[in-house]
């Protein structure tokens, strides 16, 4: 009686240790329990399927996918945290990182309506690349798996604070070895080693120097850990700032002159994504004010305010239904300056002489918050490509643009003396969108988005604007940024506009 007693709490103690174990393994994870991603998921069961799941640990689109075969024949390639529908059957699932003959596999038996969860037996791993001050870096490194020192691959670091995700690497517990790209295997210098257990979450950080890019630290730093994702919102808000001073003798010998910039930005992301929704709210005010030689006060020379929404439902993996809604306008007047006094004429909307001013060194042609440009939109949005190193997405549909022009005028011809006021306008039509980024090197990051409205009341004349930003990091806080953008919208302006913007900005990061 006694030892089946004791027999009895032997048992019940190794499942309890069992469940505690596993629980510990999976608050390793950055992704929900494997559960709650199920449920997530949100798909219903399908009468006469059964259904494999294989949990994720973190980020499913920066874990290698997944492989359902029956005997030879793929049936089936899955992203890690999401299901697959099979029919009743035995089944060889293929997972991990590596090459084919590295990936781990299991046999499994899948019956009618029945929900397999498989068990992770496997360790998950990511390696945060910074720098002595913390400068997160986009440098390579190779992976092998120890002792035999099999070469597992070549992974990077990421710059996280730009949005980036870590890669994930999915492998066999064990020992493994990284090294920095390009030393043998067997080198005693640049390396570091981990140990991975099953069913963890390993999040390893190497520190390189930021000179000779060689190995000086490496290990698990809890400041460095990113801990499970309790919620669906992230949000980034950061101001940037730059100042150019110059002064010089350049005109006179005997006369010194000062020439003073400066640029404030104030940025905010706010974004809620899960598998089916995805929302994003971006805002940025940009002003920017100088003073000229000879001049006595700061004038406004850049000055914009933008607000984009963008909200999609992914019905399929890539593609799904968006809907957008924009605003751009201004905080200041805009005012146009002489260098010495002139006769201005103003005509009204219909072309009439409405108010002629004399001998004058500046010119208000807009108040604050006009033109106000409002734009709606909804329609199909395709993910075309979606990495580490490049995002790529194709947008099309109706939109609606309302440009406001409140009190004004622009110059129809060569004559900066002579302006008409500019009626108000209400555009419909198909639109489409291009909206990409791509990274060059580790610090070089060039984005794109190309808006195109066709409107069916405006004969058809075509509408469009483009944004090009390439951002060179110079440091965790410091970049040189350039900008061009190139809008035709007859309802504004009877020209193409361009604006071309090159910063040299300190950031400083508010949330």
């Amino acid at each position: 009686m006694i030892k089946k007693t004791i027999f009895t709490v032997a048992v019940f103690l190794f499942f309890v240790n069992s469940i505690i174990a596993q629980q510990a393994g999976q608050y390793s994870w950055i992704a929900s329990p494997p559960q709650y991603q199920l449920d997530e998921e949100g798909l219903d069961d399908v009468k006469g399927l059964g259904r494999v799941f294989l949990p994720a640990m973190t980020n499913p689109d920066f874990e290698p996918v997944y492989t359902v075969m029956q005997a030879d024949t793929i049936v089936k390639v899955q992203k890690m945290g999401k299901s697959v529908f099979l029919r009743p059957g035995k089944y060889t699932i293929i997972y991990g990182s590596g090459a084919l003959g590295q990936m781990m596999r299991k046999s499994i038996d899948i019956l009618a309506e029945e929900t397999r969860i498989i068990e992770p037996d496997w360790s998950g791993l990511t390696i945060r690349i910074i720098d002595e001050t913390r400068n997160w870096l986009k440098e390579p490194y190779e992976l092998y798996r120890l002792p035999d020192g099999e070469p597992m691959g070549i992974g990077y670091g990421a710059d996280e604070q730009l949005g980036e995700y870590l890669q994930t690497w999915i492998l066999s517990p064990g020992l493994y070895k990284m090294v920095k790209l390009g030393e043998h295997f067997n080198t005693y210098t640049n390396f570091s080693t981990v140990r991975l257990l099953p069913q963890e979450l390993t999040q390893y950080t190497i520190v390189l120097d930021s000179d000779t890019r060689n190995f000086i630290g490496a290990g698990i730093l809890g400041s460095e850990i990113k801990r499970a994702e309790t919620s669906k919102w992230s949000t980034y808000g950061a101001f940037y700032g730059s100042f150019t001073l110059n002064r010089a003798n350049d005109v006179t010998a005997k006369q010194e002159q000062t020439t003073m910039a400066f640029v404030a930005q104030l940025d905010y992301n706010i974004k809620y994504s899960s598998s089916r929704h995805f929302f994003l709210s971006r805002g940025q005010i940009e002003e920017g004010w100088n003073m000229q030689r000879k001049q006595s006060s700061f004038r406004s020379y850049l000055d914009n305010i933008r607000f984009k929404n963008t909200y999609i439902f992914y019905f399929l993996s890539g593609i799904g239904l968006y809907g957008r809604f924009f605003a751009e306008t201004n905080l200041f007047q805009t005012v146009h300056y002489y260098d010495s006094p002139r006769n201005v004429h103003l005509f009204d909307k219909t072309g009439q002489p409405k108010q002629q001013l004399y001998k004058v060194r500046k010119v208000i042609l807009a108040p604050s918050f006009s033109p106000l440009e409002l734009k709606e939109g909804f329609g199909i949005n395709i993910s075309l490509i979606r990495s580490l190193r490049a995002n790529f997405n194709i947008r099309g549909g109706m939109g609606f643009r309302q440009n406001i022009n409140r009190g004004l005028f622009t110059s129809q011809t060569e004559d900066d003396t002579t302006f008409y006021e500019r009626p108000s306008a209400y555009l419909r039509g198909p639109e489409a969108s291009i909206v990409g980024n791509y990274r060059i090197f580790r610090n070089i990051m060039i984005s794109s988005e190309l808006d195109m409205l066709i409107p069916s009341n405006q004969q058809n004349e075509l509408v469009y604007d483009w944004e090009m930003i390439l951002n060179y990091r110079l440091s965790k806080n410091i970049s040189l940024d350039y900008t061009l953008r190139i809008k035709r919208d007859l309802s504004i302006a009877n020209y193409v506009q361009r604006e071309q913007i090159l910063l040299l900005r300190y950031s400083y990061i508010l949330f």
